[in-house]
């Protein structure tokens, strides 16, 4: 249930945000994929990271 409701939440934002750029005046169909391309070259990387460090530090409690 909880699952659900977050993947609606994102869902929800990311219409909201497509909207709001639209009526900006921007074109979304350029800024979007360029955002998307951001967060997976820069964030999503340490994302990984820390969850990895989180990984071993629990296996080495062990």
């Amino acid at each position: 249930m909880k699952k659900t409701v977050i993947i609606l939440c994102g869902i929800v934002v990311l219409a909201a945000l497509w909207y709001v750029l639209a009526l900006a005046g921007i074109d979304v169909f350029i800024v979007v994929p360029g955002l998307i391309q951001w967060a997976t070259k820069y964030i999503l990387p340490w994302i990984v990271l820390y969850w990895l460090i989180r990984l071993i530090k629990s296996l080495e409690k062990r």
